[in-house]
């Protein structure tokens, strides 16, 4: 069966040859497995990456001596997917970011109070998302390691704050920046991403909407309406998280998977948070690797299944299945 790998898969491949670093290596080299499709036409191609995931991080040990290698801007994965806040100076994002997961971004009146990231966790609904508060963009560009964070995300929220006409003159300034950082942003159509640039999902957050300026907002709407999923909210008073979580769901194409012992209770507490098209051998691999080695059957209780009803390793799996692994 033929790969049938598609644009950014080819380019994600040119930028690791020219790749300098190990872990600049294994990033792009996650990014190709997270972008190829999942077939039995790839199944050589996974096992290869994964390989090479391996050795670049064995690699890595070796070349790693007693001087420390600390990084202000580096920010740890959570096991859920990661989306970066982008937006311009005063933009609501770090209050906004505040009031949606346990970050503790700085917020202010003045312009450039977040001078790093912000990582923090949002959770609703048993959906799990880590949501990274990066510094305001500032003409036309970011800095190095912001657009290294970027392509490396699962997704962006840009903010625009619809209370000022500034807002107005932003919208070209922060798409240039994100240009800049040979990123392709796309919402609801993916489009023709440029032969080099990472494509990455993004949708808008049109903040202090409690406060907004009617023509502004409408502006805003008109520019983004049917480009890009879009969330009205504000800071300020109560908040609909089950907005956030419909739309950061549909955005990064993600869906809740259960998981339980033979003969013991669901953990309905913490699911998987994976991608959709998700098929069972993949959730056993995520899971741990022996028992996706030593996978038989698996049993799934789900809306389009009996229940426990037994499937086999290519079953593709529907938000908050339960699925009981076998080995």
């Amino acid at each position: 069966m033929p790969a049938n790998l598609p644009p950014d898969y080819y380019a994600a491949e040119e930028r690791f040859r020219q790749a300098k670093t190990s872990e600049e290596k294994i990033r792009i080299t996650e990014e190709m497995l997270a972008i190829m499709p999942k077939h039995k036409g790839t199944d050589h191609l996974k096992a290869d990456l994964r390989a090479r995931i391996s050795r670049l991080e064995k690699e890595g040990l070796k070349k790693k001596t007693g001087i420390s290698t600390y990084n202000p801007f580096a920010v740890d994965r959570e096991d859920c997917p990661q989306i970066v806040l982008l937006g311009a100076a005063n933009s609501g994002k770090s209050a906004l970011c505040n009031r949606l997961s346990t970050s503790n971004s700085e917020v202010a009146e003045y312009p450039y109070t977040t001078t790093k990231p912000g990582p923090g966790i949002f959770r609703h609904n048993h959906y799990r998302c880590q949501i990274v508060d990066l510094p305001p963009i500032i003409s036309d560009s970011m800095e190095g390691w912001m657009g290294d964070l970027l392509r490396s995300s699962d997704g962006a929220m840009i903010c625009f704050d619809a209370s000022q006409e500034s807002a107005l003159e932003e919208v070209s300034s922060v798409f240039k920046a994100i240009d800049s950082a040979n990123v392709y942003i796309y919402g609801l159509q993916p489009g023709h991403p440029p032969l080099g640039t990472v494509p990455k999902k993004a949708f808008i957050a049109l903040t202090k909407c409690d406060i907004a300026h009617p023509e502004v907002k409408d502006l805003l709407m008109a520019e983004f309406r049917d480009k890009f999923l879009i969330i009205e909210t504000s800071a300020v008073g109560t908040m609909d998280l089950n907005v956030f979580t419909n739309v950061i769901a549909e955005s990064l194409q993600i869906l809740r998977i259960f998981t339980k012992i033979p003969g013991k209770k669901a953990d309905i507490d913490e699911p998987y948070i994976v991608k959709r098209g998700i098929t069972v051998i993949e959730l056993a691999e995520t899971v741990h690797r022996e028992l996706a080695d030593s996978f038989r059957f698996a049993r799934v209780w789900g809306k389009k299944v009996f229940d426990g009803q037994r499937m086999g390793k290519e079953y593709v799996l529907e938000d908050e299945d339960i699925v009981e692994l076998h080995a």
